[in-house]
C-alpha cells in the first residue's frame, strides 16, 4: 500500500497530486483523525432510532408477529415498499374494478374488500350464500357494518406528524452540517446513512395513509357482520338468518395456517404482498357476481323472474325490496353462480395481476436502489475514492434486501400453487409431486428469507455503527482496498481543497437529490394509486 507524499516537490513547486501531512495514529496509518463527528452521527442515530421506533408503533407493533415484521421490513426495504406499493396497485385496481357498476353496495363491497387486505379471506359461492350478499336488500346492513367498523381506524396523529417532521428536520441538519465540515473527519459523516435509512420516510408515511388494522378488530367485524347475514330460502319463504343455516358463511377469514403458507395467514402489512393471489381472486369472483346482477338490473330484469320490474317514485328501481328478492336458485343465476346447490364457483384469476405485480416491483426496487445507491454514491467518491468498507456493506445491504424480496414473492407463489392443487383434492399424481415439491420449497425460501433478514439487520445496524466509530478507520478501509487493491490504494491525509472538494461536492450533491427525489416520488405515486378520483 502507498502513502500520498507531503507538502511540495523538491523544486519548490506544489505537486498536483493528493497531498499528506505527517502526524501519528497508533496501531495505523500516520495522520489519521481519530475523532468522529460526533453532532452528525449523534442526529443520523437519532434518525433511524425514531423512524424505526415510528415504523414499528405506527404498522407492525399492533399486529401479532410483530418481530419477524420489523425483521422483515428492516432486512428488506424492498420487500416493505414491495408490499405497500402492491397494497396501493390493488386499492386502485379495486377501485377501478367496480366503478362502472351500479348495483346496490357496489361501493361498499370495494371499500370493504380495499380494508381487508390484510387477512386471507375465503368465500362460498354455493348455497347461495354470496348471491345472497350480493342481491338481497336485508344484507345491505351487512356492508354497511364492514364499512363503518373498518373506516373507524385513525393512523394520523400529532405524535406520528411530529415524528415524521423530526426525521426530515434532522436529515436536512445532517446534510447541512457535513457540508459545512468537509476537513473534519469526512469518512464519519452522518449524510451517507441518512441517505441509506430514507427508504423509511415513505413507508412510514404510506401505511399511515392506508388504514392498518389489527387481526382481532377485522376478524371481530367479519364476525359481527356476519351476524348480520341473511341467506335466500329454497321457495317463496322470506330469507332467513345465515347463521340458522350453516356455520360456513359467504366471506370469513381463513386461519388455517399450514407451515407452507404461514405469511399469508400474518396480518401484518408487511406480509400484503403473500396474500394478492387469493385476495384478487376473491374480489374477482365479487366483482362479476356483482357485473351479473347490474347487467339485468339494467335491463330491468328482477331476481324473480315471475314478476314484474317495479317502478317506486321514491327510490331507484335497483333498491325497490321486490327487484332484489327471490330464492336460493334465482340468486344465485341473478349472480351468474352455479344453480346446484352444493357445486362450487371455480374462483377466476383477474387479468392484469402480474401487471400490478411488476408496477409495484418497480417502484419498490426503485425506491430501494436509489437511497442505498445515494449512500454509496456519497461513500464512493468521498476521498479515498473507490469501493471500501463503507460502500461495500451499502451494496451487500441492497443485495440482500432485494434478493429476500425475490425469494418472498416466488414463496407466496409457490406456497397458491401448492394451496390451490391442495384444496382440489382430485389432482393426478404427477400433479401433487408438483404440488409437495412447490410447497416444500416454498417453505425452505420462507424459513430462509427471514434468516437472511435477520442478518441483514444486524449487518446494516453494525454498519452505521462502525460508520461512527473508529472501527471503519483504518488504513484498509480508509484507502478503499476493496476498490483499488493493494498495489493502487493510498490513505489522504491532508486534502487540497480544489483538488478533491469539487468533485466529492458534486456526488454528494447528487446522493442527497437521489435519495429525496425517489422519495417524493414514491409518495407521488402512493397518492395517485390512493386517490379514488384517479380510478
Amino acid at each position: 500500500m502507498r502513502h500520498a507524499e507531503t507538502g511540495a516537490a523538491s523544486d519548490g513547486s506544489r505537486s498536483t497530486g493528493p497531498s499528506s501531512r505527517n502526524s501519528s495514529l497508533p496501531g495505523c496509518c500516520p495522520g489519521l483523525p481519530s475523532s468522529a463527528n460526533s453532532h452528525s452521527g449523534q442526529r443520523a442515530a437519532l434518525t433511524i432510532l425514531s423512524l424505526v421506533s415510528l415504523l414499528q408503533r405506527a404498522s407492525l407493533c399492533r399486529l401479532s408477529y410483530r418481530h419477524t415484521s420489523v425483521i422483515l421490513a428492516v432486512g428488506s426495504p424492498t420487500l416493505a415498499a414491495f408490499s405497500l406499493a402492491l397494497t396501493a396497485v390493488n386499492t386502485r385496481w379495486a377501485n377501478t374494478r367496480f366503478s362502472a357498476i351500479e348495483y346496490p353496495n357496489h361501493e361498499n363491497a370495494a371499500k370493504a374488500l380495499i380494508h381487508l387486505q390484510q387477512v386471507p379471506l375465503r368465500l362460498t359461492t354455493r348455497n347461495g350464500l354470496l348471491a345472497s350478499l350480493i342481491v338481497l336488500p336485508e344484507n345491505d346492513l351487512w356492508w354497511e357494518c364492514v364499512v363503518d367498523r373498518l373506516e373507524q381506524t385513525h393512523t394520523w396523529t400529532v405524535a406520528a406528524a411530529t415524528s415524521i417532521a423530526w426525521v426530515l428536520i434532522a436529515f436536512i441538519f445532517t446534510v447541512i452540517d457535513s457540508f459545512m465540515n468537509l476537513g473534519y473527519n469526512i469518512n464519519s459523516n452522518g449524510q451517507g446513512v441518512g441517505s441509506l435509512w430514507l427508504w423509511l420516510v415513505p413507508i412510514v408515511v404510506g401505511w399511515l395513509w392506508i388504514p392498518v388494522c389489527s387481526y382481532d378488530k377485522l376478524r371481530a367485524t367479519i364476525d359481527r357482520a356476519n351476524d348480520l347475514a341473511f341467506v335466500a330460502a329454497p321457495n317463496a319463504d322470506a330469507p332467513r338468518r345465515a347463521y340458522d343455516i350453516s356455520r360456513t358463511q359467504a366471506i370469513r377469514i381463513y386461519n388455517k395456517k399450514k407451515v407452507f403458507n404461514q405469511d399469508a395467514a400474518r396480518a401484518a402489512p408487511v406480509f400484503n404482498y403473500a396474500r394478492i393471489w387469493e385476495w384478487s381472486s376473491v374480489v374477482e369472483t365479487i366483482a362479476q357476481g356483482f357485473e351479473h346482477a347490474d347487467w339485468k338490473a339494467r335491463r330491468h330484469l328482477p331476481v324473480d323472474s315471475r314478476r314484474e320490474w317495479a317502478h317506486p317514485e321514491d327510490k331507484r328501481p335497483m333498491d325497490n325490496h321486490d327487484n332484489r328478492t327471490g330464492t336460493i336458485a334465482q340468486v344465485q343465476a341473478y349472480c351468474g353462480f352455479p344453480i346446484q346447490g352444493d357445486e362450487e364457483f371455480v374462483q377466476p384469476v383477474p387479468p392484469g395481476m402480474w401487471k400490478r405485480i411488476f408496477v409495484a416491483s418497480a417502484f419498490a426496487i426503485g425506491l430501494q436502489w436509489a437511497t442505498t445507491g445515494s449512500a454509496v454514491i456519497i461513500v464512493l467518491f468521498t476521498p479515498t475514492t473507490g469501493l471500501g468498507c463503507r460502500s461495500g456493506s451499502y451494496i451487500l445491504y441492497g443485495a440482500t434486501s432485494t434478493l429476500i424480496w425475490f425469494a418472498q414473492l416466488l414463496s407466496s407463489y409457490l406456497a397458491h400453487y401448492a394451496k390451490e392443487r391442495h384444496d382440489r383434492g382430485d389432482i393426478p399424481r404427477a400433479e401433487s409431486k408438483s404440488a409437495n415439491w412447490a410447497k416444500n420449497l416454498a417453505t425452505f425460501l420462507r424459513r430462509l428469507s427471514v434468516l437472511a433478514a435477520a442478518c441483514n439487520t444486524i449487518s446494516v445496524i453494525l454498519a452505521c455503527v462502525f460508520q461512527f466509530s473508529n472501527f471503519y478507520n483504518t488504513c484498509y478501509c480508509n484507502a478503499s482496498v476493496l476498490g483499488r487493491g493493494f498495489a493502487h490504494a493510498y490513505v489522504i491525509i491532508d486534502r487540497d481543497t480544489g483538488y478533491y472538494n469539487g468533485p466529492m461536492k458534486a456526488a454528494w450533491v447528487g446522493g442527497v437529490v437521489l435519495a429525496s427525489g425517489s422519495v417524493v416520488l414514491f409518495l407521488f405515486f402512493l397518492h395517485l394509486m390512493l386517490d379514488p378520483s384517479f380510478s
